[in-house]
C-alpha cells in the first residue's frame, strides 16, 4: 500500500473546507471594520461564510452529498453578490466610500473563485458517480 495515491474524491471536501476557512480568516476581520450603517451587510456576509463552512463540514461527513453541495453552491453565489455589493460605490452613494476597497474585493473574489472551481469539480465528480 505504500506509494499508493489516495482517491482525489476523498480529499476534495477537506480541501474545500480548508479553502473556506482561509476565506473566513481573510473576510471576517474586514467585515468587523464596516461602519455602523453597513453592519447589516457585514452580519449577512459573516453568516453566509459560517453557513458555507458548516455545509463544507456536512459535505465531508455525509453519505448523500449532492444536495449539500448544491446548497453550498447557492451560499457561495450569495456571498459573491454580497462581496460585490460591499465594494460598489453605487450602493453607498458618491459621498461615502464602500466598505471594501478594490484590492480587498479582488482578493476576496479570488477566494470565492477558487472555492467555486473546487466545488464545481466536486459536483461534477458526484454526478459521474451516479
Amino acid at each position: 500500500m505504500q506509494g499508493e495515491r489516495p482517491n482525489p474524491d476523498s480529499i476534495q471536501p477537506f480541501r474545500l473546507k480548508e479553502e473556506i476557512e482561509g476565506m473566513i480568516k481573510y473576510g471576517r476581520p474586514l467585515t468587523l471594520n464596516f461602519s455602523r450603517k453597513d453592519k447589516d451587510l457585514a452580519i449577512e456576509m459573516r453568516e453566509t461564510m459560517l453557513r458555507m463552512y458548516k455545509l463544507s463540514i456536512e459535505l465531508e461527513k455525509k453519505y448523500y452529498r449532492k444536495t449539500t453541495a448544491q446548497e453550498l453552491d447557492v451560499e457561495l453565489e450569495s456571498l459573491r453578490h454580497l462581496v460585490r455589493m460591499a465594494s460598489e460605490k453605487e450602493y453607498f452613494g458618491t459621498k461615502y466610500a464602500p466598505p471594501l476597497s478594490t484590492h480587498q474585493y479582488e482578493t476576496w473574489s479570488r477566494y470565492n473563485s477558487t472555492i467555486g472551481k473546487m466545488l464545481g469539480a466536486y459536483i461534477k465528480s458526484l454526478q459521474k458517480q451516479q
